[in-house]
């Protein structure tokens, strides 16, 4: 009797410890593999599918198409050995399409049958899957950089090249096509401008903004945009939360947002813009990221059109990758959005289920401080006064010969080198100028950055102008402290002649 009663005991006590797990379902499998009793953890996460119920299979928890792996782990557990881990769907319907759980099983120790586990592992492979997606546009997003920085060199020695020729004042035709160049040119900068927002090296003039008057001011213009047939629904938080953004990224995105909503919808639709202040408690996923817990302000664009494909939703904001390429779409559109929101210190979320619209969240850091008002504008640029000497350094022989030609036109005395080494070796033999032009990346020991330094710190009073196919913040230093100025890449010839000048100032 004393043996039967400890029996007992332990049994008990096994089953209180089996029911106080909360968190992971738990059943108990006969040598029939059916279930001989279940935590009620397993039956929380059964939901609205079949119950695990005494005496019932254990493998028809599980959705169609990974019932046989579960069985089969089972069968292999009654045999004696551990199974490996299983990764599959419940049967509830009701569950999200990504739902996933991990079931291990094991056989008993002491007693014939086999102890079957399922953890559910959604969340955890929801901020993997995003993770995944981060890392993946960061490599993207890198790659894009280096092509802009090559593109724009490129870019430059065509628009200089179109400039030189309309100089010698051609006949009509040549003119109309030489103009044309310059169009496509300019096209293509800004095709470069998108590159270098996804890659976060764009330039950007924050400040203080109140998001609601923002939304505000430029919805009669989105609304003037989209027609009648798209009608523009604001649900803003009064007095609205403040955020620290360029005002003009800030248009471009909202532009994108509902740009890509009317053309989801071609048969019209209202398009809703709503803006809340959130407390993030927990981190959450978001697209290819994660938002740490705080308070953000979460700006959103909603549309009622034909959503996103699940497939599809993981590569939307990547660079060129488009479902409208032949109604004209770029593919640079949501990755602008993106990069940002990236550069703004925020993050993107989408949600949509196809025929059920798509709602994007912009997620921006929320801030305290007083609106700042904009910077008033400055004059036009006089044009420069002075005849100077001109050290160039550039690399590409192509644009060096034309700025060559451009400065020598304007009347300034101009020496070339090809790389830091060589601009040197001039500054030796005498040759010493008021202005060094320098391209930032070059080949050799030295980049532009560190020989502008060197030539600065035995010739304070020159004037150092830097030039680069990157944007500004792309460089890593504050040129302005330093002294410097800089001219981004593709530039016409006529800034680069001002930037030369006396009357020089830096762009916004």
């Amino acid at each position: 009797m004393t043996g039967r009663r400890e029996g007992e005991g332990e049994e008990a006590a096994f089953q209180r410890l089996f029911q106080s797990e909360e968190s992971v379902g738990l059943a108990v499998l006969g040598t029939d593999g059916r279930i001989r009793f279940a935590n009620q953890a397993l039956a929380r996460l059964c939901g609205a599918g079949p119950q695990p119920e005494a005496g019932e299979l254990a493998a028809p928890l599980f959705s169609a198409e990974t019932s046989a792996a579960i069985a089969g782990a089972i069968a292999t557990a009654l045999g004696g050995q551990a199974a490996p881990v299983v990764t599959a769907r419940l049967a509830d319907p009701a569950l999200p399409p990504d739902s996933m759980v991990e079931v291990f099983c094991r056989p008993l120790r002491g007693e014939p049958g086999a102890l079957l586990r399922i953890a559910d592992v959604t969340a955890r492979r929801r901020i993997e899957a995003q993770l995944e997606q981060g890392a993946r546009l960061q490599s993207v997003g890198q790659l894009a950089g280096g092509l802009a920085h090559d593109f724009n060199n490129l870019l430059a020695a065509i628009s200089g090249a179109a400039e030189a020729s309309l100089a010698r004042q051609p006949d009509p035709a040549t003119v109309e096509d030489l103009r044309q160049i310059l169009d496509s040119a300019a096209r293509g900068a800004r095709l470069v401008r998108q590159l270098l927002a996804f890659a976060s090296q764009q330039s950007l003039a924050p400040r203080v903004v109140a998001l609601r008057q923002a939304v505000q001011q430029i919805a009669p213009l989105l609304q003037r945009l989209l027609g009648r047939r798209h009608p523009i629904e604001l649900s803003l938080a009064d007095p609205g939360p403040r955020v620290r953004v360029d005002p003009t990224q800030l248009d471009q995105v909202l532009l994108n947002l509902v740009v890509n909503a009317r053309d989801a919808m071609p048969n019209g639709g209202t398009i809703r813009v709503s803006l809340a202040a959130v407390r993030l408690t927990e981190e959450t996923p978001v697209q290819g990221s994660i938002v740490p817990p705080g308070e953000w302000a979460v700006l959103a664009v909603e549309d009622q059109g034909r959503g996103i494909p699940r497939e599809m939703v993981s590569r939307i904001f990547e660079p060129f990758y488009t479902t409208r390429r032949g109604e004209g779409g770029t593919g640079l559109g949501l990755s602008t959005v993106l990069g940002v929101l990236r550069q703004s210190g925020g993050h993107v979320g989408v949600a949509s289920r196809p025929g059920s619209g798509t709602v994007f969240h912009l997620w921006f850091p929320l801030v305290h401080e007083e609106v700042e008002q904009a910077a008033p504008q400055r004059a036009e640029t006089a044009a420069p006064s002075g005849l100077r000497r001109v050290l160039l350094v550039e690399d590409e022989t192509p644009l060096r010969r034309l700025a060559v030609r451009a400065l020598t036109a304007a009347g300034h005395e101009v020496r070339e080198a090809e790389d830091a080494e060589d601009a040197l070796a001039i500054l030796e033999d005498g040759f010493v100028p008021e202005v060094m032009v320098s391209d930032v990346t070059m080949p050799g020991e030295m980049d532009g950055l560190a020989l502008g330094e060197a030539v600065k710190a035995k010739y304070p009073e020159m004037t150092i102008v830097l030039v680069s196919g990157y944007a500004q913040r792309a460089v890593g230093v504050n040129l302005a402290a330093r002294g410097f100025r800089f001219l981004g890449k593709p530039f016409r010839m006529a800034e680069l002649v001002a930037a030369v000048g006396d009357g020089w100032e830096a762009p916004e």
